[in-house]
């Protein structure tokens, strides 16, 4: 007789295999057995272990979550994994990640729907001149990368819900959404471990992914208890992961230069702002604040003017990606922006207002108006100059009109 083959004992395999008694390969979010028979596929048993090793997790309110992401949180940790992608990463929707599955059409009809969407229209989410690349490079890399596959998913799901006007149906899609980032973390963390000639590719775009749907999903309801979450949470998510990309780039870049994503870090990227004209004019404001109200004498002038610097690169022309600003903020002025100081929040404010510009990235300009929607209630009774310079952003996202109609 044939000695038995070795195999791992797992008691946390899916229920509807555990009902009809087959060895279930707990891939998730649907596994092989549920999508070969088109059913849904829950992991209970799984879902209450996990609940247990976890420990409850409030996310009630908006200050404990920002308190999760303490001051030493903000610095880059040793293995140079963004906050988003450790195991112990504060994400907003972390514990009820865990609850969520793919739900309503069969799962290998709604990924040929995601599939022909990312295709269509997702792919050029972040610029046009390349969405070639993210047509056809980014694919043939996540048939190869299981977290690849599953980040799309995760931003198409969310590109769909943003362009969905039933209520219902968008949650839905949210809700996949979130599956799909759940499953594509855990082996994108491992990844990010053992960065290789052979993955590099696939641990970037992935981190990139990744990215955009933690600085977006906070703005979209995924029912019932999970309400949107304050903008101001995705700014610190996403000064994790961007200076996790950095460091991967700093391992792999000779590897980037030499593959087909060559052309996005060899080229100067210049993203369409909608306006043709260049302003210094949020630039003034935010100085003639820092001067005004802050000080010279004043040992947190210099952060901020460091900030505003970096802001005025990206409203130049868009020389600089404008996303990334966040990525040239020093733990400085993020400990400040966490105990909501008004000049940081203020500084913030307008860079929501740059993201409002990005047309092309529909992930980034959501957050924009959001951010500029949420800080702008945080100056009242800060004087004139305050009021003004909020005035001044709201009317570039088109708020200050929003409210004129209301009250008409």
């Amino acid at each position: 007789m044939a000695p038995k083959r070795a195999h791992t004992k797992s008691r946390y395999g899916c229920d509807q295999c555990k009902k009809r008694r087959v060895k279930c390969d707990e891939r998730e979010p649907t596994c092989t057995n549920c999508t070969a028979r088109e059913i849904d596929c829950q992991y209970s048993r799984l879902l209450q272990a996990r609940g247990t090793s976890s420990g409850p997790r409030s996310t009630s309110n908006a200050q404990s979550l920002i308190s999760a992401g303490s001051a030493s949180s903000l610095v880059l940790p040793a293995s140079g994994l963004p906050a988003v992608i450790r195991a112990d990463y504060p994400a907003i929707y972390q514990g009820a990640l865990l609850n969520y599955r793919p739900s309503g059409p069969s799962t290998r009809q709604r990924e040929l729907e995601l599939m022909y969407y990312w295709f269509t229209y997702t792919c050029s989410s972040f610029t046009n001149a390349h969405a070639d690349l993210f047509r056809g490079h980014i694919v043939q890399e996540a048939l190869k990368h299981e977290y690849l596959m599953d980040s799309i998913f995760a931003l198409t799901s969310l590109h769909i819900a943003t362009q969905t006007s039933d209520a219902v149906s968008a949650t839905s899609y949210v809700r996949e959404a979130l599956a799909y980032q759940n499953n594509a973390v855990p082996s994108l963390r491992a990844a990010l471990n053992d960065v290789t000639q052979y993955n590099c590719d696939a641990v970037v775009l992935t981190s990139i992914l990744i990215m955009a749907c933690s600085l977006v999903s906070p703005s979209l309801s995924a029912g019932d208890k999970n309400a949107t979450k304050p903008a101001l949470l995705n700014i610190f998510l996403m000064y994790d992961c961007l200076h996790g990309i950095k460091s991967v780039l700093n391992t792999s870049f000779s590897w980037l230069q030499s593959g087909p994503l060559r052309d996005i870090f060899r080229t100067p990227q210049k993203f369409q702002l909608r306006g043709n004209e260049v302003t210094i004019l949020p630039i003034k404001i935010l100085q003639s604040l820092n001067t005004t109200a802050i000080g010279v004498t004043n040992p947190l002038y210099e952060t901020y003017q460091k900030a505003i610097k970096e802001l005025e690169r990206c409203y130049a022309e868009g020389k600089r990606i404008p996303v990334s600003w966040p990525a040239g903020l020093n733990t400085d002025f993020m400990c400040e922006l966490e105990k909501r100081e008004r000049m940081a929040l203020m500084i913030l404010m307008y860079w929501g207002v740059l993201l409002d510009r990005l047309d092309e990235m529909w992930w980034a300009k959501r957050t924009g108006k959001r951010l500029v929607e949420d800080l702008c209630r945080s100056f009242d009774g800060c004087g004139d100059e305050w009021d003004e310079a909020v005035r001044w952003a709201m009317t570039e996202v088109g708020l200050l009109e929003d409210v004129l109609v209301e009250r008409a």
